[in-house]
């Protein structure tokens, strides 16, 4: 027991965010920080979105902690892949589904989206998401608007007209299933088609069993960034209501669960 209160302890003094900067100034410690090197992203952009964010500084609520998982940003090699296989976004709106710092938002401005919307739990990290997000459109002020909330997906009144909704494994399966049920019940009551774009989808078999939901795309997706392997699995559903004929084959690709909470995969 206190073997596993220090390692939580550590785990939690690494990870804090007002520790962070001071640790990193100490030249024998900031070398146990080498995997929160800024991402090439924040310096072409001039953001933050770098780092890992444990769950303990997401919410405060033990029982909602237990079904979300920590933050790291998306590898915007596979969020561009990935949205660039939905072809034509113009009419479309994008949600970012517990979207963090906002990497994927800032990601989706490249694309001629109708508007971006940003979805996070953390009210911290939110702000951080709306700091981003206020660089983007100084810069580039011809881009789709990004907009950030910080609310609860499940409880989030969704936009009118055509969405894109995407999620990089951010909460687990109870959530989801929540999140999917509003979902099917938005599709009865508005003809508007959808799409749902799942990276490192590990509980995609809820989409698939989900009547209002069918496959459009599913690939193991090259990454910009090194790490500890070099695709990341992406499967995206589409919506009954307005579908559209899916010009991707191997669209059937089975998903393999490699950790029941963190990893999934594609079979070859």
């Amino acid at each position: 027991m206190q073997r596993y209160f220090f390692k939580n302890l550590v785990r939690m003094v690494y990870h804090a965010p007002a520790l962070k900067g001071t640790l990193r100034n100490i030249p024998i410690i900031r070398n146990v920080y080498p995997h929160e090197r800024t991402h090439p992203i924040d310096t072409l952009y001039g953001i933050d979105t770098s780092g890992v964010v444990p769950v303990e500084y997401i919410h405060s609520d033990r029982s909602l902690r237990a079904q979300i998982i920590p933050y790291v940003g998306s590898d915007p090699g596979v969020v561009r892949r990935s949205l660039a296989a939905l072809g034509n976004v113009e009419d479309y709106t994008l949600l970012d589904l517990g979207c963090g710092k906002g990497r994927v938002t800032v990601i989706g401005s490249e694309f001629p989206f109708c508007e971006i919307v940003g979805i996070e739990l953390s009210t911290r990290l939110a702000t951080t998401a709306r700091r981003n997000a206020a660089v983007i459109a100084r810069t580039f002020p011809h881009r789709p608007r990004i907009a950030i909330h910080a609310a609860n997906v499940t409880e989030f009144q969704l936009p009118k007209g055509k969405l894109v909704l995407f999620l990089y494994n951010a909460f687990g399966r109870d959530l989801l299933a929540q999140l999917l049920t509003k979902l099917e019940s938005r599709m009865r009551s508005e003809e508007a088609h959808m799409f749902f774009v799942y990276d490192n989808p590990v509980c995609g078999e809820l989409l698939d069993a989900s009547p209002a939901f069918t496959r459009w795309y599913a690939e193991r997706v090259p990454r910009d960034s090194q790490g500890l392997r070099d695709h990341e699995p992406v499967v995206i559903w589409q919506s009954g209501v307005g579908c559209r004929p899916t010009p991707h084959q191997g669209i059937e690709r089975r998903i393999i669960i490699t950790d029941a909470k963190w990893r999934a995969d594609l079979e070859a």
